[in-house]
């Protein structure tokens, strides 16, 4: 499935990160899986791994009190996912992390 926010298309929602590889992108922690509630939103470039982490910091439960939707960002610098996490902070209007 895949949620429009913004100029960008995300995979997801996610409830088992088994199906999210190990690649670079953005993704969203988020609270609900069709009104996305943003937790947090971030760049990595080993998107299982972070997401995998996070959750775990967090204390969160996936596909019981959270879910996560990615964008892949194959040839994206740091810089510029930095930039695009920017894009979607404001469209949430949430403070830069």
């Amino acid at each position: 499935m895949a949620i429009q926010i913004g100029r960008f298309s995300f995979r997801g929602p996610f409830s088992n990160l088994d199906e999210i590889k190990n690649r670079p992108g953005l993704y969203i922690i988020h609270k609900n899986e069709v009104d996305i509630i943003p937790i947090l939103i971030s760049e990595t470039p080993l998107l299982n791994g972070t997401i995998t982490e996070e959750i775990r910091k967090k204390g969160l439960i996936l596909g019981n009190n959270c879910f996560v939707s990615v964008y892949n960002t194959f040839c994206a610098l740091q810089l510029d996912r930095v930039e695009m996490v920017q894009e979607l902070n404001d469209i949430f209007q949430l403070e830069s992390k």
